[in-house]
């Protein structure tokens, strides 16, 4: 559910203001009401004026559930990502999370009661409610303001994060090289190959189907995947962008029986994307074996 929300509000287009008025929040104690039936509560109100507009982006922490439950908690994102950045667009349905934004000035945080219907079907647009929500009950989202920044703002600041992860990577890769006295050269793309074992086959062409056992590594020594633990090795074809660049380049370049370990800067892995428990921006040494050669089949 967490990543439905995510994307969701990466990707909705919206924007609208509305008229709140001071209805008693009836069933909902300590709540009031807006004329489009949101209900709300101030934990507290700021004294700042900014209010985010329709094309702006918020800063925000968010929890958000139900009476039963805790569907997504802020807290429990690492701390790099628990500001979320969200654009301010239209309102999917009367009463939902963009206006229940625009009621906010920087520096607020509050609680609004929207229907879980609505929230499910038309915010989050699944094709049916989850069987563990009801329908007829409210689904509550914990806000806290922290700020309101323009497109370009948030541009400025991504392309800073970038650039900083990306010598934070070569400082750390450098490290790396140093502490394990690794001097051979880069190829030209950045891939280092240290071959531990030279092999008496042939080296596999473009194309061939490639079968290989590997163990991979972050720089902090971390294993993140083994063929090996799995006691199954991998089989790809290679040259066809079937894996990461690095190895499609550094597989090349083993002959079947032996075994190297490939170095992998992130410009030849995942780059800026976060895959599973790998990090942006994140060297990899891959320990291998090319254990056969197979021609593919026609």
């Amino acid at each position: 559910m967490k990543k439905i929300l995510l994307v969701l509000l990466a990707v909705i287009t919206v924007g609208a203001f509305f008229t709140s008025c001071n209805q008693s929040g009836g069933k909902f104690p300590g709540f009031k009401k807006t004329a489009d039936g949101l209900y709300y509560k101030f934990y507290k109100k700021s004294k700042d004026t900014t209010k985010p507009k329709v094309g702006q982006f918020v800063e925000i922490e968010m929890i958000y559930g139900t009476p039963d439950s805790v569907l997504f908690n802020y807290e429990k994102l690492p701390p790099e990502r628990r500001i979320l950045k969200i654009p301010m667009i239209k309102s999917v349905f009367k009463g939902d999370i963009y206006q229940a934004l625009s009621m906010m000035h920087v520096g607020d945080s509050a609680k609004f009661l929207m229907n879980a219907d609505s929230v499910f079907k038309k915010l989050f647009r699944a094709a049916k409610l989850p069987p563990y929500v009801n329908p007829n009950e409210k689904v509550y989202f914990d806000i806290k303001l922290l700020g309101v920044k323009s497109v370009q703002q948030i541009q400025q600041e991504e392309m800073a994060r970038m650039k900083g992860l990306q010598a934070k990577e070569t400082e750390e890769r450098n490290v790396y090289l140093k502490k394990h006295n690794i001097k051979v050269k880069p190829s030209a793309s950045g891939l280092y190959i240290i071959h531990t074992k030279r092999g008496k086959g042939p080296y596999p062409k473009p194309g061939d189907i490639v079968v290989v056992q590997y163990t991979g590594y972050l720089l902090n020594g971390t294993k993140f995947d083994s063929s090996r633990d799995r006691k199954k090795p991998f089989e790809f074809a290679l040259g066809k962008h079937k894996v990461i660049a690095g190895w499609d380049e550094g597989i090349a370049k083993i002959r079947k029986g032996g075994s190297a370990t490939l170095i992998i800067p992130s410009s030849l892995g995942y780059g800026p994307r976060n895959v599973g428990p790998i990090p942006p921006f994140s060297t990899l040494v891959f320990d291998v074996e090319v254990v056969n050669i197979k021609k593919p089949k026609k």
